[in-house]
């Protein structure tokens, strides 16, 4: 009798190690989910989530928070849809939101939507895409996203295409990159198909990029409603910002290779086009 006690605890003593092992490992860098299938769409506003551990997300999501304190929490703090949104935050920390894995990433058929916001300006959030969320290092830039805008107004709302060159096994992703001291919120993040355009998106979708292969001289037909020009690599790598861009720019400074330009509007929509330098 006395030998199957002693056994019996020697046990639950070695589960008990083991259970803190995880445990510990899980809370060091990446806050781990269950496996998810993989789906078409989501619309996620964190509401059934409240405040605030450190590294909670949605299920099937994913939080990086990264050596020296990168802090990203879920905030009751004036939600656009309450009671909760994302808070990132943290200066030269960086932490990264992973959203859940998608059957159609680089399809072409749908697009990423989210609202922002800062406690103060200027802030900045990059948007992009990682391939291992159990490396911060993996994750590529599709876009920068400077926010100033104290509250969920008319300019909260982004928009973002996504590049079909993106590995299709990669996941969306929101990081704080630590530049800034500003106080990251963002909530009602969205993937969807892109809808019929209205007629305001006709009306900013009408120009034309040409040529396109194109030497040294790209043509942009209507720069009107265009607020700046961004020039990524195909591995997502900011090259040139243009800000109200001319309907004449110089690119003799590329090497031939691929490029995306993401074309910003006034009104905070964007859209990417892949350009080809000769």
């Amino acid at each position: 009798m006395f030998t199957f006690v002693l056994n019996l605890f020697r046990m639950i003593k070695n589960n008990f190690l083991f259970a803190g092992l995880i445990t510990a490992t899980i809370f060091t860098g990446s806050i781990l989910n269950a496996q998810c299938n993989p789906v078409s769409e989501f619309s996620e506003n964190f509401d059934t989530l409240s405040c605030c551990n450190m590294g909670v997300v949605p299920s099937c999501w994913n939080s990086i928070l990264t050596a020296g304190g990168g802090n990203q929490i879920i905030s009751s703090t004036s939600p656009a849809s309450s009671p909760s949104n994302v808070y990132q935050t943290g200066y030269t920390k960086i932490s990264i939101v992973v959203m859940p894995p998608l059957t159609n990433i680089n399809a072409g058929t749908h697009h990423f939507k989210f609202k922002a916001r800062v406690n103060s300006g200027p802030g900045l959030l990059d948007f992009g895409y990682i391939t291992d969320v159990n490396d911060a290092s993996t994750f590529v830039v599709l876009q920068s996203i400077t926010i100033n805008n104290l509250t969920y107004d008319n300019t909260s709302e982004r928009t973002f295409d996504v590049p079909t060159t993106v590995p299709a096994n990669a996941r969306l992703a929101i990081r704080n990159p630590g530049t800034t001291w500003a106080g990251h919120y963002w909530d009602d993040a969205v993937w969807e198909p892109k809808t019929a355009l209205s007629t305001i998106d006709l009306k900013l979708n009408d120009f034309k990029i040409y040529p396109n292969p194109f030497k040294d001289v790209i043509t942009i037909s209507e720069t009107k409603e265009i607020q700046q020009l961004k020039i990524t690599d195909v591995s997502g790598r900011l090259i040139k910002t243009i800000e109200k861009p001319s309907s004449k720019i110089n690119m003799s400074e590329l090497k031939a290779a691929i490029y995306f330009m993401t074309t910003e509007f006034k009104d905070g929509k964007s859209q990417t086009i892949k350009i080809i330098k000769e």
